[in-house]
């Protein structure tokens, strides 16, 4: 994304983060659930702030990836209270109806999107017990979220796929050239 923060790309006259926390919301009054919405952020924290969220900053110095946002919110006392967290990349604009839904009742440790044989790792429900594997992985100087799947399961951790082939394909924007308008 050349160094753009992605909350605020512009897809249909709608930031990344604006379109993301309208998907969530609808998703969760459907569910009729109260969701806690904590935003991983590591610039713009003021505009993030603006939106009404908890806005966490990695608590590890350079860029660790998505683990280190992760580990972060499951740092935090102030959200020590949430059992299940799930993660919603803010660079996925078309994220299934159910998703909330499908990633709540998993009852694996860790679970992640499948859709149409493509993994979606960075789409993951994953119990609070699973911080300190997370550290631990993070504290060897890895980032992948597939690494650290592999290597939870290896250990002997329950990793489950979300097969969600039924729905329309979850597109990332990961690339400049893939966005209709600007950042």
């Amino acid at each position: 994304m050349g160094g753009q923060d992605k909350g605020w790309c512009i897809q249909n006259n709608k930031t990344f983060i604006e379109i993301a926390l309208q998907q969530i919301q609808r998703q969760a009054m459907i569910l009729d659930q109260t969701v806690m919405i904590a935003i991983s952020a590591n610039r713009n924290l003021s505009d993030y702030l603006s939106l009404g969220h908890p806005v966490l900053p990695d608590i590890r110095p350079g860029y660790c990836g998505p683990l280190a946002g992760i580990e972060a919110a499951m740092s935090e006392p102030s959200l020590s209270h949430i059992n299940r967290w799930i993660t919603w990349p803010v660079d996925s604009l078309n994220v299934p109806d159910d998703y909330l839904l499908n990633m709540l009742v998993s009852k694996s440790e860790v679970s992640f999107i499948k859709q149409h044989r493509r993994a979606h790792y960075a789409h993951l429900s994953l119990s609070k017990e699973l911080k300190n594997s997370l550290s631990s992985y993070l504290d060897s100087k890895h980032h992948s979220i597939k690494g650290w799947l592999e290597s939870f399961s290896c250990n002997g951790g329950r990793v489950n796929e979300v097969d969600m082939s039924y729905q329309s394909p979850i597109t990332n924007y990961n690339h400049f050239e893939t966005i209709n308008e600007s950042c």
